[in-house]
């Protein structure tokens, strides 16, 4: 089977507020990687001390990113219409459904969720996170939490799971549907920036961090403007 094993790292663990700062995917067939697509994205925002700390992306390395409007397109074009196949899918595949809507591009695909099929064929008491599955499994395909590198590994737990369980209940390792229910995020306004420029020039001292106004969203602009005029 060919598919496409993605994975993304995200300055957080919400997608209303959190942005994509990597993209990994890497096309499978017969079990073997048959191309690589890789995108570090700026996000215009500061990168949690957490997350540069997890993944290794600090916040230079984020802001010589690309722009996310340009990549999706060149992803679009590397994934065609393969299904999708990661550690915990829906998770990923909600980012990316949410830049897709909200770059008004379509984005449609089945998926295979490897933390699902490691949950329904291993035993309880094993650890399902794709750092243990790497070493019970003894996977090395590099740093961990980069994307390439954890796209390759959960594509790798596949094929194990599949080569020891896929004689079990072959239909759990086909694609699905992916559902998740996601809005277009609203840019901000030109009067929200007139007044977020306004309030940020009047307290500065209320803001402890940089902020990119023309990448806000609308809802995250309002959020700001009544931190800066209640706090």
């Amino acid at each position: 089977m060919t598919y496409l094993a993605i994975d993304l790292e995200m300055t957080g663990l919400k997608v209303k507020t959190d942005r994509i700062l990597e993209i990994g995917a890497l096309r499978m067939e017969n079990g073997s990687p048959a191309g690589e697509f890789s995108a570090l994205i700026n996000p215009h925002c500061v990168i949690p001390a957490d997350i540069t700390q997890l993944t290794g992306i600090t916040q230079e390395m984020a802001e010589n990113g690309e722009e996310l409007s340009d990549v999706l397109p060149r992803f679009l074009e590397f994934a065609g219409e393969l299904p999708l196949l990661g550690h915990n899918l829906s998770f990923d595949y909600s980012f990316l459904k949410q830049a897709f809507v909200n770059a008004k591009l379509p984005f449609e695909r089945p998926g295979i969720d490897t933390l699902k099929l490691a949950r329904r064929f291993l035993p309880k008491e094993q650890k399902k996170k794709l750092t243990e599955l790497r070493s019970l499994f003894c996977i090395d395909t590099g740093t961990v939490h980069r994307a390439v590198s954890d796209a390759y590994a959960a594509a790798l737990v596949y094929e194990r799971l599949l080569s020891d369980y896929g004689n079990t209940d072959p239909d759990a390792f086909a694609p699905s549907p992916l559902h998740v229910n996601i809005k277009k995020q609203q840019p901000i306004t030109i009067p929200q920036k007139e007044q977020l420029t306004r309030l940020l020039s009047e307290h500065p001292d209320k803001i402890s961090e940089p902020v990119d106004i023309n990448h806000l969203t609308r809802s995250e602009a309002s959020r700001f403007i009544e931190r800066l005029l209640h706090s």
